[in-house]
């Protein structure tokens, strides 16, 4: 008998980690079922992702867009749990920390169907921030927990979880390695850029780029101007109107480049030619560190503590000085990061954990 997954994603880190994924179930003898729900639904943060990393297009579209969290979220579960109705799957596959991460998993366990968490047991102890709420929900409803490094492991146990528990080391890994060598380096050229002479940006967190937040999204810019070295900066669709109002209080943005959202070759491409990453994306500080770059993180307080206490990044907080002084401190990540991560086996642990669920 043929077991059917059903895979949901909205936001371009999920788009990353499918094809691998879905690879080793199909491998294993599952159906695969892609369900998006459109929390990323414009092309340059979905449909390109689809393309550049060959994925068929979703079995199902929600097409739920832009709302605010409460209506967004609700939206989802509202649309995922017709999906589940309908297609009647053994196990709902989720990703991360997103909104619909949480839709997804809400509606499968209340339908009691196995949910399985890819990037589990990740904690930031901040229950202000979004994502930590979302993916602590979703691993307390989840069968099985997966878990990329050992702290993560070390986090479900603490919580009572330890039984749904796989340490499979980082999907993202997996994608890195695998389409690295397909990074489009030209990006650089067609930019302008010295290879080597220049920094990426991202910013996107409400904690950085809410309208409330304009003096925290100030004193990042301030710093960040202060570098003598152009920074490439993809303005995230939530970013773009309160970088536009702080660039016009302020007139001269210096060194910034600001430029559209790329597709993820693109910013792979972007990675490789660089010297320094500044984000508080969750994924790109790793993709970074992997690529052996200087990593800064911008966030409130200390996440991925396992690449700040090993060096592999440094973080800049609440002022432009803490920014200032983890920019000085950010030294190039060193080889045996990648091993710490896993070394890209962890969509094949992910699928062989997944067919043990079943035969147990």
């Amino acid at each position: 008998m043929t077991r059917t997954i059903v895979r949901v994603v909205g936001a371009r880190p999920q788009f990353m980690q499918t094809p691998l994924v879905r690879s080793a179930l199909i491998a294993a003898g599952f159906r695969h079922v892609l369900v998006h729900t459109g929390q990323h639904y414009d092309d340059i943060m979905s449909d390109a992702f689809f393309r550049d990393l060959g994925l068929p297009a979703p079995d199902l579209n929600l097409g739920v867009g832009s709302h605010s969290q409460g209506a967004a979220t609700g939206r989802m579960m509202e649309g995922i749990e017709e999906a589940l109705v309908s297609l009647k799957p053994d196990g709902l596959l989720v990703d991360g920390d997103t909104n619909s991460t949480l839709a997804a998993a809400l509606a499968g366990v209340k339908l009691h169907i196995p949910v399985f968490h890819i990037e589990a047991g990740l904690r930031d102890f901040d229950r202000r921030r979004p994502e930590e709420i979302n993916r602590v929900v979703t691993d307390h409803v989840s069968n099985l927990n997966f878990a990329p490094i050992p702290r993560a492991s070390e986090n479900l146990r603490r919580e009572g979880r330890g039984d749904t528990v796989r340490e499979t080391g980082d999907v993202l890994l997996d994608c890195f390695l695998r389409y690295r060598e397909r990074a489009r380096r030209d990006v650089v050229n067609r930019l302008g850029l010295p290879t080597g002479g220049y920094s990426v940006m991202t910013l996107h967190r409400p904690e950085n780029t809410d309208p409330a937040e304009m003096a925290r999204f100030g004193e990042i810019m301030t710093a960040v101007c202060e570098l003598d070295q152009p920074v490439v900066f993809p303005v995230h669709p939530r970013t773009l109107p309160v970088f536009e109002a702080w660039r016009r209080g302020r007139g001269d943005i210096g060194p910034v480049l600001a430029i559209d959202p790329v597709s993820y070759l693109d910013m792979l491409g972007l990675i490789d030619g660089c010297s320094m990453v500044l984000t508080d994306s969750g994924g790109l500080p790793r993709e970074a560190a992997w690529s052996g770059k200087r990593v800064v993180m911008l966030f409130r307080m200390d996440t991925w503590h396992d690449l700040l206490e090993r060096g592999w990044a440094q973080i800049g907080k609440t002022d432009a000085q803490s920014v200032r002084e983890a920019i000085a401190r950010a030294q190039p990540a060193p080889a045996e990061a990648q091993a710490f991560f896993g070394g890209g086996q962890a969509a094949a642990k992910i699928a062989a954990a997944i067919v043990g669920y079943f035969e147990t």
